[in-house]
């Protein structure tokens, strides 16, 4: 299979991991912190399985410990931080919000490695910031709700995580890292909250736990399908559109299989917006 073909299995299995996490946690009284979890852990076991048939190499743990720190609480509190506002806001929406992760790994980028700010970046940071208050601004309670500050959180945690991934990677193999990078947060939620594992034993039935390993595995096909496009010889410039399409794919799958089809014209405005401001960032 081409970089091509490989690039659209992972938006598209991306796109529908989005959709399974809404249907996951739109019940108020779903557990974030077990559901996390799960999440963490099916994903370790699908890329680390998948990693350890081509050869584990285990990463630069002790001369890049603090960079391993950071991984741990940036994607386990991205993670918390995600599930906490699908309970309330739609998979389109979440969607178009967390694509402001762009704006934090540019801003590291910035402070850390001295990269420039033009005005194309200017623009960019603009459209992507106008994206966010298109679809989370709401006219009848003339407020935003709280939860799209959960989705800003887990934007943060994930565009701080994503620059800090790029310092790992220069020493490690991207598949191996990708375990520890599920593996290590899934431990820190367990080490904050052991007593998840008792909670998880009611909350996770048949039905959930299918659901969660669709999740995991869509999820981690993503992941691995976007790592062979770049083995196949896709370039970042040629991926990079391809993979923002995920945020305009999301919209109108949410609108079709979860009839999110309130404000759609207003939902495909800010995808379409946000896709265009992450380009221009990139």
């Amino acid at each position: 299979m081409n970089w091509f073909l490989l690039s659209m299995v992972s938006v598209i299995a991306l796109a529908i991991s989005n959709l399974l996490q809404r249907v996951l946690m739109r019940n108020e009284k779903s557990n974030v912190v077990a559901y996390s979890l799960v999440f963490q852990l099916t994903c370790v076991a699908l890329i680390g399985l998948f990693a350890f048939t081509r050869g584990f190499v285990m990463p630069p743990i002790q001369e890049m410990w603090f960079n391993f720190v950071l991984i741990t609480v940036l994607y386990a509190a991205g993670t918390l931080f995600l599930f906490r506002a699908l309970q309330d806001v739609e998979a389109s929406e979440v969607t178009v919000i967390t694509s402001s992760r762009a704006l934090w790994t540019i801003a590291v980028a910035l402070i850390f490695l001295g990269e420039s700010f033009d005005l194309t970046k200017t623009i960019g940071v603009a459209l992507v910031l106008g994206s966010i208050a298109l679809v989370s601004f709401k006219r009848e309670t003339a407020r935003f709700n709280k939860s799209i500050f959960y989705a800003l959180g887990s934007a943060f945690c994930y565009g701080v995580g994503f620059a800090n991934d790029t310092f790992i990677l220069r020493q490690s193999d991207a598949l191996s890292y990708a375990a520890l990078a599920f593996l290590l947060p899934g431990l820190f939620i367990l080490a904050i909250k052991p007593k998840v594992l008792v909670e998880m034993k009611s909350l996770l039935t048949t039905s959930i736990l299918l659901k969660m390993v669709l999740l995991g595995l869509f999820y981690s096909t993503s992941a691995i399908t976007i790592y062979f496009a770049y083995q196949q010889g896709g370039t970042a410039s040629q991926l990079a559109p391809i993979n923002q399409s995920v945020v305009i794919l999301t919209v109108l799958l949410a609108a079709i299989f979860l009839g999110e089809r309130s404000q759609l014209l207003r939902k495909f405005a800010g995808a379409i917006i946000a896709t265009a401001g992450v380009l221009l960032l990139g």
